[in-house]
């Protein structure tokens, strides 16, 4: 049985409606150049998930905001959701990577990647793995098509899992990025099985250096 993929709607480029802050046209246009970049990775990764579990997978709407890191936790608006993150890296430490589901909803994909009847019946060791494997699979195919179509070397560090409350994960990227600029520029899109509410997000904060870097590189891909 082969997976499907269905695009809920066109890409778009949005300013986070919180953040006073302002872009030029240039700006502008980097950033359609940054999302569609994103789009397509999120596209591979999309068909990985849809072929790990043998099932339809929408896309939603993948969008790129940038948004004063404190207001990140407002902005998603999740706070005490208990949640199961995967964190990953660009192994030049330019880039943070958060793949991020549901606690229940990330039970139930380990069960079906592990064949368990029920999650009851899974093994906490084994869903660790599961997860960290899938992250593995959808990180790993989000960042080959973008570096297949800039040619930039973008390699995955070892993923690592935690479980804790969305804000709870979401604040070591607050402070962190808090550090390194008043702005963080962040890809996000989610992906929901067929016939489920519950949802993954794939999470991505480029630094300024790796920003200009994928601009530049899809600017000459666009001249060839």
């Amino acid at each position: 049985m082969s997976g499907q993929i269905e695009n809920t709607t066109n890409i778009i480029c949005e300013k986070n409606d919180l953040s006073a802050y302002t872009h030029t046209q240039t700006d502008q246009v980097d950033l359609s150049r940054l999302l569609e970049l994103g789009s397509i990775g999120a596209w591979h990764a999309a068909t990985s998930l849809s072929e790990v579990l043998q099932q339809q997978v929408v896309i939603d709407i993948p969008k790129i905001h940038t948004i004063p890191p404190h207001l990140l936790p407002q902005h998603y608006q999740r706070h005490e959701a208990p949640t199961t993150a995967v964190y990953m890296q660009i192994a030049n430490n330019e880039c943070d990577i958060l793949l991020i589901f549901d606690c229940e909803e990330a039970k139930k994909i380990a069960a079906m990647m592990t064949m368990v009847p029920s999650v009851d019946e899974l093994d906490p060791v084994m869903e660790e793995s599961a997860i960290q494997e899938l992250a593995n699979i959808l990180i790993g195919s989000f960042l080959a098509a973008i570096s297949d179509f800039t040619g930039l070397q973008l390699i995955p560090t070892t993923p690592q899992r935690v479980v804790d409350t969305f804000d709870a994960i979401i604040d070591n990227f607050v402070v962190k990025h808090s550090l390194i600029s008043d702005e963080v520029l962040i890809f996000d899109t989610h992906f929901k099985r067929a016939g489920e509410k519950a949802n993954l997000i794939l999470m991505m904060f480029p630094s300024p250096q790796l920003q200009e870097q994928l601009v530049q590189q899809s600017k000459k891909q666009m001249e060839l």
